[in-house]
């Protein structure tokens, strides 16, 4: 399609639409189900596509690659009304549109529907009813047992059939860990099923374990709708509702035709699902509905975008419905929490890190130390014994390696020799049965504690979980959010009050979060004192930093040549923000103050050098809990990624001038380009992606087939230029080495 110019003739798109309408199950000899050429009075229709008693379902015009398809509405709707077709598509070859023009305007669609697509929408049209006549009930039985809805859900359900009623077909959902995402989506599926609006429902998760727990729930609530798991393979039988993970129904994308679902809910869709699984999603014409737990001033923009919840007046997100996690303390839905900070600590000094997370080789020999793990499963047993308490409380720790994780394991076993051994029991990928070994912790008195590497940060649906025990260092605070969900459900059957975090890692100092319990008067303090530990055994020390860095992009203006990027620093589990500009103004404050008193500071301002201990020791200095004014979100702040303590100090002092962004790039571009030896070509196509790059690009392989690269033959141009490994390796060492 890329050599194809505007000379193309409509005969050629022709072609293609013949192709695609094969690929959608259509066989365009059969006269029954295709006609081409239907003579009207005002004209020809292209094709017209018949149900199965030969009757018109849709008019399908066709023009040439140069000419927009969505330009032929007009021409297309005359023909359609005229010919009694409910639906129409416009293609070029390219791009194809669905228009239900009854109901909607044409969308974009990644394909043309099939016949029994066709046949089950217009047969979905005829028997629809208002969301609003469907009445939402004050009690369900789920799991046998009779449930009250709640204010909340009653409240996301109106808000879900408010936007589909007024014709919004992508909603997002935002409801805290331990809300009941998923029941509240099997409500939702049940009331577009009794209205008559969806016949198939496509569930997404990233996880098998959680489509397994969805079909546990769709099973019960949507007994009378039948529900599948989608697993890797050939598909073998059908379900109003499929379950899949996104590679599994990737792997599967040709299987479905853009109109097979009716509504696609993607649980989790907080994750970078929209840069790696977009053409999945966006291939489905369907009502879109997001779930996430995320908190909404820490979702991508690229997500609110999708869902069309973006507003670029405010430069905000604005969700469909939120409930966050303050909000279902307070309503007595969720659990209060404590969190206790541990004597032992894993020291994370000299850890290399990969932007939120850790570099796993490197943090591998800091974990792998046995006196240290015995350390901290001998303070866990101490305090539990001191908390006391009528039955052993069910716990999940979370690791950071399988050996780190059966190293736990053991020694958790050694201290409890009663249980013989099973006690505690890790829960992995390597776990032989591991949903079964999900449901024994879960059901059965043993184990008591449950070890985990990266199998019950989400979607696990345990109320009785009273401890959550952290030896996984994150900085991300999604990912801490998830660990710390895990315990937010409440449980009668125990008569649960709160929930402890035995923080063994300082993710909770990095987070500034001291635990939450609206319901507490005066707080219990959880913390050892100081001096205290200082007499029993000398601390590691302390990370040093207790904020999380993330910064975000928020355009200004509307046209993309004209965005002005202002930044903010997210920090805490709830996301507080510091504005950057305001952040540097700070930092130049602090460093004025410091400039008449500090000696480092002085002997900075008065151009001499300083020493690393003194910079060690200013750094401490300056990284205090209002703004943590630390080397990384200065760089972040100052978008200078490799600058250090002393240049930014200097900066606040007026003594040192960084280079622009354009500067910057350049000089390590051309620096870059003189140890390689290019062609000419290939210097003269990287220096146009440089151009793109200053010019706000990601500088990815999407920008081969955007102006100018792309009028000197584009994508096609560069692969034959560089090859296709070679192309791949270039963009790779410029993003990581060049373009920041």
């Amino acid at each position: 399609m890329a050599d194809q110019t505007s000379s193309s003739t409509e005969a050629d798109a022709r072609i293609i639409v013949d192709r695609l309408l094969r690929e959608a199950g259509w066989d365009i000899e059969d006269k029954n189900q295709v006609t081409t050429e239907e003579s009207i009075k005002d004209g020809r229709a292209d094709y017209l596509l018949l149900d199965n008693r030969s009757r018109p379902l849709a008019v399908v015009e066709t023009k040439r690659f140069s000419k927009d398809a969505y330009s032929a509405k007009e021409q297309a709707e005359t023909y359609a009304k005229e010919l009694q077709a409910p639906f129409i598509f416009l293609s070029n070859g390219t791009d194809t549109y669905f228009w239900d023009y009854n109901q909607a305007d044409a969308r974009l669609v990644g394909s043309f529907f099939s016949r029994f697509d066709l046949e089950r929408i217009s047969t979905l049209r005829k028997y629809q009813k208002p969301l609003s006549t469907i009445p939402i009930p004050d009690k369900f039985f789920f799991r046998g047992n009779e449930i009250t809805v709640r204010p909340y859900q009653k409240e996301v359900l109106q808000a879900v059939d408010t936007a589909i009623q007024g014709n919004k077909r992508r909603l997002l959902v935002e409801m805290a860990t331990g809300t009941g995402k998923t029941l509240v989506a099997a409500m939702m599926i049940k009331r577009l099923f009794q209205a008559g609006l969806v016949e198939r429902v496509l569930f997404l998760v990233d996880r098998i374990e959680l489509a397994n727990q969805a079909k546990e729930t769709f099973d019960d609530y949507l007994s009378e709708y039948p529900s599948i798991v989608l697993y890797g393979g050939k598909r073998s039988k059908e379900g109003q509702i499929v379950i899949g993970t996104l590679p599994t129904i990737q792997s599967q994308i040709d299987a479905f035709t853009s109109g097979y679902f009716d509504l696609v809910i993607t649980d989790e869709c907080h994750r970078s699902i929209y840069s790696i699984y977009r053409s999945l999603i966006l291939h489905f014409d369907a009502i879109h509905i997001g779930l996430t737990a995320t908190p909404s001033n820490l979702i991508d923009r690229n997500t609110y975008e999708f869902f069309g919840c973006w507003n670029p007046l405010t430069r905000k997100g604005e969700p469909t419905y939120i409930y966050g996690i303050r909000q279902g303390i307070n309503d007595g839905y969720l659990a209060p929490y404590k969190v206790y900070h541990a004597r032992s600590k894993i020291s994370l000094e000299g850890i290399k890190w990969q932007g939120e997370d850790y570099e796993p080789q490197d943090l591998e020999r800091t974990v792998s130390v046995e006196d240290r793990n015995k350390l901290f499963v001998q303070e866990f047993k101490d305090n539990e014994e001191k908390r006391g308490g009528d039955h052993p409380r069910k716990t999940i720790v979370f690791a950071i390696t399988k050996k780190h994780a059966s190293q736990l394991t053991r020694f958790f076993n050694e201290l409890y020799p009663e249980f013989k051994g099973k006690y505690a029991e890790i829960i992995t990928t390597d776990t032989f049965d591991p949903l079964r070994a999900i449901k024994r912790f879960k059901k059965e008195p043993l184990p008591v504690i449950a070890v985990s590497v990266a199998m019950l940060d989400t979607g696990f649906d345990y109320p009785a979980v009273e401890n959550i025990v952290m030896c996984r260092p994150t900085r991300s605070p999604i990912f801490y959010q998830q660990m710390r969900g895990r315990g937010s459900r409440v449980c009668a059957e125990i008569d649960k009050k709160e929930f402890l975090i035995y923080d063994f890692v300082g993710n909770a100092e990095y987070f500034n979060d001291e635990g939450y319990d609206p319901f507490e008067q005066k707080k219990t303090a959880t913390r050892i004192p100081r001096e205290e530990v200082l007499k029993e055994e000398p601390l590691e020390e302390e990370i040093p930093e207790h904020i999380v860095r993330q910064f975000v992009t928020i355009p200004l203006g509307q046209a993309p040549d004209e965005w002005v990027e202002r930044k903010y620093i997210e920090f805490g589990p709830e996301g507080e923000k510091v504005d950057a500009r305001e952040y540097k103004d700070r930092f130049a404050e602090e460093v004025k103050k410091l400039s008449d008193v500090n000696d480092i500071v002085i002997k900075l301002k008065q151009q001499k050098d300083v020493t690393d201990d003194e910079v060690k020791e200013l750094g401490e200095l300056l990284n205090h809990p209002e703004y943590f004014f630390n080397e990384n979100n200065l760089r972040l702040a100052y978008d200078q990624p490799t600058g250090n303590l002393v240049e930014f100090v200097k900066s606040a002092l007026g003594l040192h001038k960084f280079p622009s962004k354009e500067e910057r790039v350049s000089r390590a571009f051309d620096a870059w380009i003189i140890q390689r030896n290019f062609a000419p070509e290939q210097v003269r196509i990287l220096r146009m992606l440089k151009n793109q790059f200053l010019a706000g690009s990601k500088a990815d392989i999407s920008d081969f087939n955007r102006p100018p690269i792309s009028q000197y033959g584009g994508l096609q141009y560069a692969v034959k230029t560089f090859g296709e490994d070679g192309l791949k390796q270039v963009v790779e060492d410029l993003q990581q080495g060049v373009f920041q």
